[in-house]
């Protein structure tokens, strides 16, 4: 991919960001050279122009990235006019066909379930049900957004483009999607639980993540900035600000109840445990945006972004609605060099993100005296609990001598069918585990024989692969014919 086209990724999500406000849109045809060297004719809005690139937004809110030496021809016309919510759904019905999607109209939202397999007729209801769900969760979030930026005094725009939402039934069509769609750029397709798209503007999340909502939560305030004129797409907006006011907002199971202005309690606990702040620094963190893309930093790095963003909505309200006003007028396909980003922050706050740091530490715990943290469930020695591949799965493993004791239990957290699970847990010392479920009903749980390893462990990881208990797969499964599954 060429510098001109470069799209950020970082961490789970696609940035980039556009002042609706400050960007002239024109509606125009655009007869254009694509790289099969086969000319295309496209009605759209310029969206922008910049680093030897246009940005065409189309009739349903996506963005077409396309070299300007590529366009042959550009004729004015009228607006194409955005497609509707159920305009929208019929091509998503359309695109995945009716026997593997579902999907739900809500507002200005279209929540869309891509399942793995066609569903039982039994199933039908629950799917509803939980594309209701979902939708009134999707709502609750913009309610929420709203009501935080009006505190700051920033206006919002009603979406101009219906908000997409699609839910993957497996990890592995949403990996395999998530692969095809990022290049393999930023994290690995393995370590993302969802992501937004700043050029098709849709939300992709997998299913098991709709169990808790949390990924949800993050990626819909993505989202929301995107559309209503709060932040936008493809100009030079820091990712430690915008990943800073996604991670500001928490929820608690299918409701939202906090936003940035009080503490999330799952980085404020890892922060209290930790006793510290990461190595990473705030300032090369405000510097680089490089630092959310890669697996090994991006933890780090998003935990300097909630705090230094949160300490900046605490401390420093007025300056921060100032610098969010800054960030709204930097053009789409422009880029911001570290020094000038630098003295935008220290002209906005009156200080370097290192000296906010150095007084981070009072606030902060000030605001847990005040801000009571709930009790942590999940501190007992041995103990991984965890949702993925649509089970939840708590294993405890504890060693004696040269023998080490594994116990776990499972739960089929799919709202929609009957499932089939094989686990698998990894010791340290070379030794595994497996157990063969064939069958699990919605919400069903079940204890699964305890094992006892040879060898000694102090680490292990569990691995799960699920499948509709009805499908090939587990026929195969029940041969005796799993798949192979290696820790990552």
């Amino acid at each position: 991919m060429t510098r001109a086209l470069r799209i950020v990724i970082a961490g789970a999500a696609v940035f980039g960001f556009v002042s609706h406000k400050s960007t002239p849109l024109l509606a125009d045809t655009f007869e254009y050279i694509d790289e099969n060297r086969e000319i295309q004719t496209v009605d759209a809005r310029l969206y922008a122009t910049g680093q030897g690139a246009m940005a065409l937004e189309l009739e349903d809110g996506s963005l077409r990235l396309i070299p300007e030496a590529a366009v042959r021809k550009r004729t004015p016309g009228p607006d194409p006019t955005p497609v509707t919510t159920d305009e929208m759904l019929t091509r998503l019905q359309d695109e995945f066909g009716d026997e593997l999607f579902r999907g739900q109209v809500a507002g200005n939202f279209v929540i869309g379930v891509i399942l793995t397999a066609p569903l039982p007729k039994t199933s039908e209801r629950a799917v509803q049900r939980n594309l209701l769900r979902a939708a009134g969760y999707m709502k609750s979030i913009e309610q929420t957004f709203g009501r935080f930026c009006r505190t700051l005094k920033v206006n919002v725009e009603e979406p101009r483009h219906p908000l997409v939402v699609l839910i993957f039934e497996t990890d592995e069509d949403f990996e395999k999607y998530t692969t095809e769609h990022t290049g393999g750029r930023g994290l690995s397709a393995g370590n993302i639980a969802g992501f937004y798209s700043s050029l098709t503007n849709f939300l992709y999340v997998r299913m098991s993540e709709c169990y808790t909502f949390g990924t949800p939560l993050h990626e819909a305030i993505h989202q929301q900035c995107f559309n209503t004129g709060v932040l936008a797409r493809l100009a030079p907006v820091p990712v430690w600000f915008s990943e800073g006011m996604a991670t500001g907002f928490e929820g608690s199971g299918d409701r939202v109840k906090s936003d940035p202005q009080k503490l999330n309690a799952t980085y404020a606990k890892l922060l209290n445990e930790r006793g510290r702040l990461p190595s990473l620094g705030w300032q090369e963190t405000v510097e680089k945006d490089d630092v959310f893309r890669g697996d090994i930093f991006a933890g780090e790095a998003y935990l300097n972004a909630w705090s230094l963003h949160w300490l900046l909505v605490s401390r420093k309200r007025r300056e921060y609605g100032e610098y969010l006003k800054y960030l709204q007028t930097l053009s789409p396909l422009t880029e911001v060099d570290e020094r000038s980003r630098m003295q935008q922050f220290e002209d906005a706050f009156g200080e370097s993100p290192d000296e906010l740091r150095g007084d981070f530490g009072k606030t902060f715990d000030a605001a847990l005296r005040r801000q009571r943290l709930p009790p942590d469930d999940q501190d007992k020695p041995g103990l991984i609990s965890t949702q993925k591949n649509l089970a939840a799965i708590d294993v405890y493993a504890e060693t004696r001598g040269a023998v080490t004791s594994v116990q776990a239990r499972v739960q089929n957290i799919s709202p929609i069918r009957e499932m089939a699970y094989y686990v698998v847990v990894f010791t340290d010392s070379g030794a595994a585990a497996e157990w063969y479920l064939p069958k699990l009903k919605m919400n069903e749980a079940t204890m699964l024989q305890p094992k006892s390893l040879v060898g000694a462990a102090s680490r292990f990881a569990v691995l799960v692969k699920s499948t509709p208990s009805d499908s090939e797969e587990n026929e195969l499964w029940s041969r005796g014919e799993f798949p192979r599954l290696q820790r990552r």
